[in-house]
């Protein structure tokens, strides 16, 4: 159960608060035990559906959904999955806190408002679609990861050349003892961008993160760094590059049975075709515990708050799919006090 306000839109009418049911994700997941092939080749499959428990809506297969095998030589997979989007986030969302008090809603958007007037997402959504992926075995704690979309966003090939839009994705990871850490390269070409006037969500998208963790055992403190950018001008026409870097802090404090989670988050100024904007930036500052009543379930607490300058319409993450609030206007912040319960079976 949520309570969100929105506050600072120069149009009072925009203002206000109200309650809401806030979802955090829910799913069901129907995988099978890996198939042994012999000569230690295996398969294996998962179909995991998104649904909203409040609201009985849902896609069959919403989620990382894929079929593979996988050997001594990696893993090759072929569907749905989370790719670059979500490096070096918090947990929230994760547990039985807010999904949208997640570092996401800024780490992973870029503000163009110079262009298309909304916030638009620059690395191919929660989920890249048409994919090929293939993970190396882990060496001394090192996984890498390659990925390559022929479609990557789900209106792909309406408009354009229906050979040209991909997007290619490279991964290192690290993880062993107290350090956690990884580096990540998105790049994706639309084939649906116009060749007269610039559409949200038509944009081709280049970003890179790099993030690291370190468990202190009392509290874990990581630091992510993320500079993305799209490109919304008609094809052949003006470029339209609008560019961001962010960070973001995420602290976890463990506590019983429970947790503390606290993150920081700051998305700077824009760029349009190399030229800062003023007053485009945003902060998000959030917090929450997260109590285990047993090992299947759990509550959870948190309050976010988002700022944004004059300029800036972020949002918090998904805040219109699983919140069922408004998109923020220019300039307008919003905060959230969230309540929830989280069960696993």
């Amino acid at each position: 159960v949520a309570q969100t306000t929105y506050s600072g839109s120069a149009n009072a009418a925009l203002n206000g608060s109200g309650q809401s049911m806030a979802d955090g994700a829910s799913r069901f997941t129907i995988a099978a035990a890996t198939e042994d092939l012999g000569g230690g080749l295996r398969a294996d499959f998962q179909i995991e559906t998104r649904f909203r428990p409040d609201e009985g809506s849902g896609a069959v297969a919403g989620g990382n959904t894929f079929v593979g095998l996988r050997g001594n030589f990696g893993r090759v997979q072929l569907g749905k999955l989370d790719t670059h989007y979500g490096l070096g986030s918090d947990s929230h969302g994760a547990g039985a806190t807010a999904l949208q008090a997640w570092s996401v809603g800024l780490l992973n958007f870029v503000n163009d408002n110079a262009i298309t007037g909304p916030n638009a997402i620059a690395t191919g959504g929660a989920r890249t679609l048409n994919l090929v992926r293939y993970t190396t075995p882990s060496f001394s704690g090192f996984t890498g990861q390659l990925n390559y979309s022929t479609n990557y966003l789900i209106n792909e090939g309406t408009v354009g050349d229906a050979g040209k839009g991909q997007a290619m994705h490279a991964g290192l990871n690290y993880s062993q003892g107290p350090i956690t850490a990884g580096f990540s390269v998105w790049n994706a070409t639309s084939e649906n961008r116009l060749t007269t006037i610039p559409v949200p969500n038509r944009a081709d998208q280049s970003a890179y993160t790099l993030m690291g963790v370190y468990d202190f055992k009392v509290a874990t403190v990581g630091l992510t760094f993320d500079n993305s950018a799209v490109e919304r001008g008609p094809v052949g026409g003006a470029n339209a590059e609008t560019s961001r870097t962010a960070f973001s802090i995420p602290v976890m404090v463990p506590m019983g049975k429970g947790r503390y989670t606290f993150t920081y988050t700051k998305a700077n100024n824009v760029s349009l075709n190399g030229t800062t904007q003023a007053n485009t930036g945003a902060t998000l500052i959030s917090v929450g515990y997260h109590y285990n009543l047993s090992t299947r379930t759990s509550l959870g607490v948190s309050y976010a708050r988002l700022d944004n300058q004059a300029g800036a319409n972020y949002g918090l993450f998904a805040q219109a799919a699983l919140n069922g609030t408004p998109v923020n206007a220019l300039g307008q912040d919003a905060s959230q006090l969230y309540l929830g319960i989280r069960h696993a079976f």
